[in-house]
């Protein structure tokens, strides 16, 4: 590749590359717009609102829809740090596009496919193609901001990114919905068209060039570099990171396991879809809006307002009143991207380029991890509890979340504090 096919000259400095036929563009505006699409694709599967009631509707039980999730986490766990490096050493946009095609896979497996061992199989299929995307995808638009010395545009363009995505979702869970109203096949039919689009856009993504201080390097000596990484720095990073895994353990089986929350206390599939539609709809407004003055929030004001709010939330949950119910999942949707746009911001500011994606995957092997012994927990406690207790009894796990991030800001400040 030449100098010209990389958008970047000997001297360091960003120009110009080729964007087809319409015209230049830089690289950040070329990936940025990519990515873009791609958030405002994946954010909108047609079944995010409804596959648990899917599942319950192929006669899964609560028991089972929990293994399910959990085999997803573990088949993640697996093969999360191998995609890492996939994607360091082949490429992180070959990586996304595989992962975007084993989503297509997974959708049309499910129109084909019937009974429990089967599912197994899919879901394992679905914690591959999340292992191949996550990461990776935000490393691509970061490491193009590296290029152009723009890394301060990253809040802003994952902020508008995710605000354009939660409205697209909005609508795509109200599609769901209505394809429901005809039949399950075609709710998966649109999951495949969603997920061929998204691979389609992400195929024009242009992959940025490494920091001229690494391109030297050969790409055997990856897993060196991210253990030596990891060695020198595991005292400023561990803290914060664990925090984060945390959260996510604690919010993402909320997201879940909210639809069989709603459909106990009485309310359609139809009504559930309308009001995933409403919530998506007003946060990707607000985010838009507020997309500007969110890019400057600093990473610990963030998270420990956002997991003492969500800790509250969940432990009001445990008196069953709809309201509360509806109130808390409002807000901890609104808290759960935020802290992610932030951490996502806090962690690549530190990492060097060549092994961004591999780290980051790092971050998403714990996570899989702790989110798979949480719906192993749920599966176990949903056999003894009603949903809305063992929802409850995780504000516990935000709680602890709220603690390591104290304990992680102490630290750093004890750190930063001269000798």
């Amino acid at each position: 590749m030449t100098s010209a096919d990389s958008g970047v000259k000997s001297d360091g400095v960003a120009h110009v590359i080729p964007a087809g036929p319409g015209g230049g563009a830089t690289l950040v505006h070329r990936n940025a717009l990519v990515y873009t699409v791609y958030r405002m694709l994946t954010l909108a599967p047609v079944d995010r609102a409804i596959f648990v009631l899917f599942l319950i509707h192929k006669g899964f039980s609560a028991y089972q829809i929990g293994m399910l999730q959990g085999v997803f986490f573990l088949a993640n766990i697996v093969t999360e740090v191998p995609a890492g490096l996939f994607g360091d050493a082949i490429g992180r946009k070959w990586s996304v596009l595989l992962g975007l095609l084993a989503y297509c896979l997974f959708g049309l497996g499910v129109l084909v496919s019937d009974g429990f061992l089967p599912f197994l199989g899919l879901y394992a299929l679905l914690g591959l193609a999340l292992a191949l995307v996550y990461g990776s995808d935000t490393a691509l638009l970061y490491d193009s901001l590296v290029a152009e010395q723009r890394t301060g545009d990253f809040n802003r363009i994952q902020l508008k990114a995710n605000a354009l995505g939660l409205i697209s979702g909005a609508f795509a869970v109200l599609a769901g919905g209505l394809l429901q109203a005809v039949s399950w096949d075609a709710v998966y039919a649109g999951y495949v068209v969603i997920y061929a689009l998204a691979l389609a856009a992400w195929s024009f993504a242009i992959e940025p060039p490494l920091e001229s201080a690494v391109t030297g390097s050969t790409r055997k000596h990856l897993t060196a570099e991210l253990l030596t990484y990891i060695r020198q720095n595991w005292r400023a990073i561990g803290l914060p990171i664990l925090g984060f895994i945390v959260f996510a353990a604690c919010t993402t089986p909320f997201f879940t396991f909210s639809q069989a929350l709603f459909s106990e206390n009485g309310f359609s599939v139809q009504r559930i879809t309308w009001f995933y539609c409403a919530a998506q709809l007003l946060i990707g407004l607000a985010y838009l809006v507020l997309q500007r003055s969110m890019s400057f929030l600093s990473f610990y004001p963030v998270v420990l307002l956002s997991t003492l709010v969500t800790a509250v939330m969940l432990g009001l949950m445990f008196f069953n009143v709809t309201a509360i119910d509806f109130g808390g999942f409002f807000l901890v949707m609104i808290l759960n991207p935020i802290v992610g746009v932030v951490a996502n911001n806090h962690f690549n500011a530190q990492l060097p380029s060549r092994v961004r994606a591999s780290f980051l995957s790092l971050i998403g092997l714990g996570m899989s991890l702790t989110i798979a012994i949480m719906y192993f927990l749920y599966s176990y406690l949903a056999q003894y509890m009603a949903i809305y207790q063992v929802m409850a009894s995780t504000a516990l796990i935000a709680v602890c979340a709220f603690l390591i991030f104290m304990l992680a800001r102490q630290v750093e400040k004890k750190g930063a504090q001269p000798c």
